[in-house]
């Protein structure tokens, strides 16, 4: 078997169906399926069931830890493809993304590959936060969605493993509910396996079409990163800490009474809100709605990130 996909999936009834239809119309590569399912009640495990009665190259396993993290490391240690890929159920891949993977990975030119993100929302709250995760102002330099090049990366979405990637760097952190795909590559790096972004095989990612979603997202995204510092201390980049100074500063206004030059900073952040948001190729609801979304991104992250020093310092971790 030259490739095993494993896809975490938990109530995914609606888009399930076309999933695995594309899946199995992508490349001709010889691949199996492994759907890890976290208790879905929706209908979902039964379609799963129907299209491995249809096709035979899926695999259906329980994922009773429930998060992405136990969902691969319980699949991948019972794939059996040379090379393993995990994929997300809320978007969309190339008919050759999974090919042209696996050709650099056979030419050893990486040790893990992927695609670029192409982010899509639907209305005009959807759309804007598509547009304000690709720039640089919204996510940094988060190079899998701002930079599309082919080179060597931190991490890359929804990539393609060799194999004996597993047996050098181990799997992916369990305590980690978010952010683990992150570590892992961090980790990785740290190795000195090499993680190749393929800027040509665009997949398309389905944000979240909410302020309140996308707030959610980012603050677990923030959460868990000072773990992820922990287990790699070499992972710190300025785009993980500036949204937490960022919120640090936000509390702070109140000095403004005491001297007006401290309102200098939010001017010049609103400014390039503005800016970024009026450049934007969206539709005129769509960009006044994406001067909102930066501190949503922002201060979500932050507070996640502050949360997290203190929750896991207490801990232990």
């Amino acid at each position: 078997m030259k490739l095993s996909v494993i896809i975490p999936v938990y109530n995914e009834a609606e888009c399930i169906g076309s999933l695995i239809q594309s899946l199995n119309e992508m490349d001709d590569l010889d691949k199996e399926i492994i759907f890890s399912d976290g208790g879905s009640d929706d209908g979902t495990r039964q379609m799963i069931a129907d299209a491995a009665d249809k096709y035979g190259n899926i695999v259906l396993i329980d994922n009773p830890g429930r998060y992405v993290s136990h969902a691969f490391n319980h699949a991948c240690k019972i794939a059996i493809g040379s090379y393993v890929a995990l994929t997300g159920a809320h978007s969309v891949y190339p008919a050759n993304y999974f090919r042209i993977c696996v050709e650099h990975l056979d030419a050893g030119l990486c040790d893990a590959a992927g695609g670029f993100l192409v982010h899509r929302g639907k209305g005009a709250t959807g759309e804007a936060i598509a547009c304000a995760m690709s720039t640089k102002f919204g996510v940094g330099d988060t190079e899998f969605r701002t930079e599309p090049e082919k080179k060597y990366v931190d991490s890359v979405a929804f990539a393609v493993y060799n194999r004996k990637v597993f047996e050098v760097a181990g799997y992916f952190d369990e305590q980690l509910v978010r952010d683990q795909d992150d570590e892992f590559h961090y980790r990785m790096n740290s190795m000195g396996l090499r993680i190749l972004m393929i800027p040509e095989l665009k997949v398309t990612y389905f944000v979240r079409n909410t302020l309140r979603g996308l707030a959610s997202q980012y603050y677990q995204y923030g959460l868990y990163k000072p773990l992820v510092f922990r287990r790699v201390v070499s992972s710190v980049r300025p785009r993980h800490l500036v949204p937490s100074l960022f919120v640090i500063y936000m509390a702070s206004l109140p000095l403004a009474l005491l001297n007006i030059i401290w309102l200098v900073p939010l001017a010049l952040y609103c400014l390039l809100s503005l800016f970024f948001s009026a450049r934007s190729p969206l539709s005129l609801s769509a960009r006044l709605i994406m001067p909102f979304v930066f501190p949503v991104l922002h201060l979500g992250y932050g507070i996640g990130f502050l949360t997290g020093l203190l929750k896991f310092r207490r801990q232990g971790y």
